[in-house]
């Protein structure tokens, strides 16, 4: 530098000249040089790549606890842990017998209404009338046939009854034949003794009200003999009072042996059996008229609407009961079904949580599934790395289990929107789908991921590392004379920065040229 300074003092250059000296000598001390043992790179075309790299955990796309919706006992299990299942394929099943014998009675009552909506549609025909007309007479001749069969039951009855009171019991009295029968023994119990005097003289009257009444009734006339069974129960009701009344006398009765009690107790209890055997009787002989009359006027109504034919409305409300009907149907074929755990899709078991017999609550796992073939990969990705990675990105997949010389193909298929903060550091989880079923897959194998955000193909570029940054802008050294190792500063635009130690370069270079290279 002082030989330059020496130089220029004695030349007297200009100022002009000097500044021209000034530049010129710089751009051969600092720029334009002439290096010694350098490595060179020759720009080329080819890839650029950018890649995040992550590590991630291998589980099952499909990974299902499945539960009943009610509680139950648990009458078959039908898989084991480890079992191969397909979708639909029975699980689990509880008891569910109560079910399926409402369903059957829905099932048959939706068919009795759509047959009753067939009828209505199609009108009654003749042969129909005359088959409800023969069912009609039956039932009213049924009907007949009970009321006839209510005078015997009747006069049995009074029979029973006229034998208990004065067969049976009445050699316990004196002056039946008045309107003051008295005990013959002693009671201590003087409030049961008056109720059963004045009861028997009740009875005594009964009776012969009863055996009138019998005495004209007549077979055919169904009113006069409802009549008699409504009077009939208010008569047996007073005898049996009496005989109520006489049996708490004997059990205070004193004075008499107690062989004589025994025989008392006997004939009371012969008659309270004999009374009460004839109200049975005519209550069930009641019950039969007036179910059978229930009969005669359903068969009646029946008729009459086969008569008068259907009307639209009638179709219409047989329509609503048809709907009704089957939405019960409907309902109950739900209920049965949520009684077996089905496989929603083919898979794997890996838990089976109860056994045969159990009761198991609502909502509680009984068998855990997971699904086979498609298997994915969940990994969290860096608050700072997240922006470069969008669903449909590819990805490069090893896994520790092969080593690094066996990849896989995957994709990026969901991004979560809310973070995890791990260590203190902010990440989304990202899922990847295995682009390919593959046997040596297994849920729990820890993955290492290249997803790639961007690719660039056929363009030039250089070492990353060998970029220089001045001032916002980018440079390389640029070889000018390789035979001379001349080399000079070279601004240059790039594009896409890759993971892969590459950066395009968009101008500023032209293929073949050499970079010194670090």
């Amino acid at each position: 530098m002082s030989k330059i300074i020496n130089f220029i003092k004695a030349r007297k250059f200009s100022v002009g000249g000097l500044l021209l000296f000034v530049v010129v000598a710089s751009y051969f001390l600092f720029i334009r040089t002439k290096p010694s043992g350098l490595k060179f790179f020759t720009v080329t075309r080819g890839e650029v790549k950018s890649e995040v790299s992550v590590t991630g955990k291998v589980k099952p796309s499909k990974n299902l606890d499945l539960a009943f919706e009610k509680s139950g006992r648990i009458t078959r299990i039908y898989v084991k842990v480890g079992d191969k299942v397909g979708e639909g394929q029975q699980l689990v099943s509880l008891d569910n017998s109560d079910l399926i014998a409402q369903l059957a009675q829905a099932q048959a009552n939706l068919k009795s209404q759509e047959v009753k909506l067939e009828q209505l549609k199609k009108g009654t025909r003749p042969e129909q009338i005359k088959i409800h007309q023969a069912q009609l007479d039956k039932a009213k001749q049924d009907l007949t046939n009970y009321y006839s069969g209510a005078v015997n039951v009747l006069t049995d009855s009074y029979t029973k009854s006229d034998d208990a009171i004065r067969k049976q019991v009445g050699g316990l009295f004196t002056g039946l034949t008045t309107s003051n029968p008295q005990l013959i023994f002693s009671s201590s119990d003087s409030q049961a003794v008056i109720d059963v005097q004045t009861k028997m003289a009740l009875s005594i009257a009964a009776l012969d009200s009863w055996r009138s009444q019998l005495s004209i009734l007549n077979s055919s006339d169904s009113a006069a003999i409802e009549q008699a069974i409504n009077n009939s129960d208010k008569y047996l009701n007073i005898v049996k009072g009496m005989l109520d009344r006489l049996t708490d006398s004997l059990n205070s009765s004193f004075g008499i042996s107690s062989a004589t009690i025994d025989s008392y107790k006997l004939n009371v209890n012969t008659a309270r059996a004999n009374v009460n055997t004839a109200i049975t009787n005519i209550s069930n002989q009641l019950q039969s008229i007036l179910s059978q009359k229930i009969v005669v006027q359903t068969n009646q109504d029946q008729l009459s609407l086969d008569l008068a034919g259907s009307t639209a409305e009638d179709i219409s409300y047989q329509q609503a009961q048809v709907d009704s009907v089957a939405a019960n149907v409907a309902y109950y074929q739900s209920q049965v079904s949520k009684t077996v755990l089905r496989a929603p899709f083919s898979g794997t078991v890996t838990k089976v949580n109860f056994d045969p017999g159990d009761i198991i609550p609502a909502n509680t796992a009984a068998v855990s599934l997971i699904g086979v073939g498609q298997y994915e990969i969940e990994a969290n990705v860096a608050e700072s790395d997240i922006a470069d990675v969008k669903i449909g990105n590819t990805a490069r997949v090893t896994l520790d289990a092969y080593g690094s010389d066996v990849v896989f193909g995957a994709k990026v298929v969901q991004i979560d929107l809310s973070s995890t903060v791990l260590e203190g550091v902010a990440t989304y989880k990202t899922t990847l789908q295995f682009l390919n079923s593959d046997s040596r897959i297994l849920a729990g194998f820890t993955a290492n991921v290249d997803i790639l955000s961007a690719l660039k193909e056929n363009v030039l570029y250089v070492p990353t590392r060998d970029i220089l940054t001045r001032d916002t802008k980018k440079y390389v050294k640029l070889v000018k004379d390789e035979k001379n190792g001349i080399v000079e500063e070279s601004q240059i635009t790039i594009g896409l920065r890759g993971s892969d130690g590459r950066t395009e370069v968009v101008s500023g270079l032209n293929e073949g040229d050499k970079i010194v290279v670090d």
